[in-house]
């Protein structure tokens, strides 16, 4: 049987593994994969690059392990849970999750770094891919939930309803992180207006209708 300090060297070794991933993470978010540097990261985590190359031998493992830990925070599951918005009825959620678009943070410039990688480093390309699809899928069980609720028009498509989705999400974030002018970037109200106005757009038929019910035949 393991003695009682092994589980205690156990959590210490998952623990710096953690701080290496967060800060493998933020240097590939800040500087991409050929501006990494490894001396960086250990310095990051607090722990000497032996800690760095005994988890991962070679500078490609090390970006590839950063890629996949910010892709596991990327996903649209994780991002709603960190919003606290999860529970609520798909509209809301997106809804939400679109406001949110507006607000610069470490996912904007992970997901631009990723695309600009991806072109010289086929092992990032095939995360990405992953990635993608993943998100996809994941967008794709919320338009169908909303479906199922008798919220989104189940005449429309799923695939190219998600597609929009992420489209908007995807490309909004890439926007902003190249940093677009304030002047191109609309208030969050006129953001949720526009995007509370093509929510409604997929409701299905007979609750617009009854939305605006009120002169119709009696």
């Amino acid at each position: 049987m393991p003695e009682s300090g092994d589980t205690d060297y156990l959590d210490g070794v998952n623990k710096t593994t953690q701080r290496l991933l967060d800060a493998a993470a933020a240097e590939f978010a800040e500087h991409g994969y050929d501006g990494a540097v490894i001396s960086r990261i250990a310095r990051r985590a607090g722990v000497t690059t032996g800690a760095v190359f005994s988890r991962w031998p070679t500078k490609e493992d090390v970006m590839i392990a950063a890629v996949e830990h910010t892709f596991e925070l990327m996903q649209p599951k994780q991002r709603l849970v960190d919003l606290g918005i999860v529970d609520q009825p798909p509209p809301t959620i997106l809804m939400n999750w679109g406001a949110h678009l507006l607000s610069f943070d470490f996912a904007q410039s992970a997901l631009t770094q990723t695309f600009g990688s991806a072109q010289a480093h086929p092992s990032i390309q095939v995360r990405l891919q992953e990635f993608l699809e993943r998100h996809a899928d994941q967008v794709s069980t919320l338009v169908e939930r909303a479906k199922n609720e008798g919220m989104c028009d189940p005449e429309l498509s799923t695939t190219a309803l998600s597609l929009l989705i992420q489209a908007i999400g995807v490309g909004t974030e890439m926007l902003l992180s190249a940093g677009r002018s304030e002047r191109l970037i609309p208030s969050e109200q006129e953001w949720v207006d526009v995007l509370v106005t093509m929510i409604a757009a997929a409701a299905p038929a007979a609750a617009a209708a009854s939305d605006g019910d009120g002169d119709g035949d009696d």
